[in-house]
């Protein structure tokens, strides 16, 4: 149990460890999805919310600037900061319930081991601006095709 919930949570793992979580309250089962996710998958979410946001650099070093460049100029970061501002309350404290379990581990648990490849030692918390981030940035990965601003350009240099 952890500080926070308001009731019993169980989770249990099948045959390949996939969880199913199952509790009293909807924002507790969020809260220890969260905690899950970073357990599993914490690099990879540091990671993609980075990336969305432009700052990809910080964790890939050099090499991510001009992907970042590219996502700071999507502004999918002011997207995800104006989706929370118009969001109800429900949602938000969904969105906040996750970031707990999110923080909650990574404040009782070493970061992954690529944060050590990285030679990085700390992480950012985690915030319910960086769950909307993400789901903006596979919104982006799936619908954009920076074809299109190329062939805009042909289309508005030709002349018959």
């Amino acid at each position: 149990m952890f500080p926070g919930l308001s009731g019993t949570v169980t989770v249990t793992e099948d045959q390949y460890g996939i969880p199913t979580i199952k509790g009293e309250n909807e924002l507790d089962v969020v809260f220890v999805q969260g905690f899950l996710h970073a357990r599993d998958r914490f690099f990879q979410m540091d990671r993609d919310r980075k990336g969305a946001a432009g700052r990809a650099a910080e964790l890939l070093g050099e090499a991510a600037l001009s992907s970042d460049v590219q996502f700071r100029t999507f502004g999918l970061g002011r997207a995800a900061t104006k989706t929370w501002s118009a969001l109800d309350a429900d949602t938000k404290g969904w969105l906040q319930a996750y970031a707990n379990g999110v923080n909650t581990w990574l404040a009782n648990n070493p970061l992954p081991p690529e944060y050590t490849i990285l030679e990085l030692t700390k992480a950012d918390p985690w915030t319910p601006v960086d769950t909307l981030l993400i789901a903006k940035g596979m919104v982006a990965s799936l619908s954009l095709d920076l074809s299109d601003t190329d062939n805009t350009i042909r289309l508005g240099a030709y002349s018959a």
